[in-house]
């Protein structure tokens, strides 16, 4: 466990198909504090962001079924009906190319990563995001 927590107690939905790649993040985001739950795949990843109404999204955009994509949609349609505060989002893909970052930013990520995710970069990234969030 690190000395200080940078992540506090914030929730977050982690939505990766790869199980290794979930477990690491997932343990990697609760050893700074976080509150993870975390699913396989958007359906799921949906409804855990609508019930758990989480501080940060963390969401891989090529799952089965449905992709990254639906998820954020179906989540910011539920912000919206339900006049909640949008939560932070952060789209991830081994897709390196431009249009993969512009369209994850216009279908409501704010946020947008490369595979593989650096882990004190991604930590740094929602520590930021959410900072940002409550100063707002």
């Amino acid at each position: 466990m690190n000395e200080v927590a940078r992540l506090g107690h914030a929730r977050i939905v982690l939505i990766e198909d790869d199980p290794e790649s979930r477990a690491s993040l997932q343990t990697l985001l609760e050893e700074e504090g976080a509150e993870v739950v975390a699913v396989a795949d958007a359906e799921d990843g949906a409804e855990a962001a609508i019930t758990h109404l989480p501080d940060a999204v963390i969401c891989d955009l090529d799952l089965p079924g449905m992709d990254g994509f639906y998820l954020v949609q179906r989540l910011r349609d539920h912000e919206i009906h339900g006049n909640l505060p949008p939560c932070v989002a952060i789209a991830q893909t081994g897709h390196d190319g431009e249009e993969y970052r512009l369209r994850s930013i216009g279908e409501g990520f704010q946020h947008f990563m490369t595979k593989p995710v650096h882990p004190d970069a991604l930590v740094t990234l929602i520590m930021d995001a959410l900072n940002a969030r409550v100063a707002t």
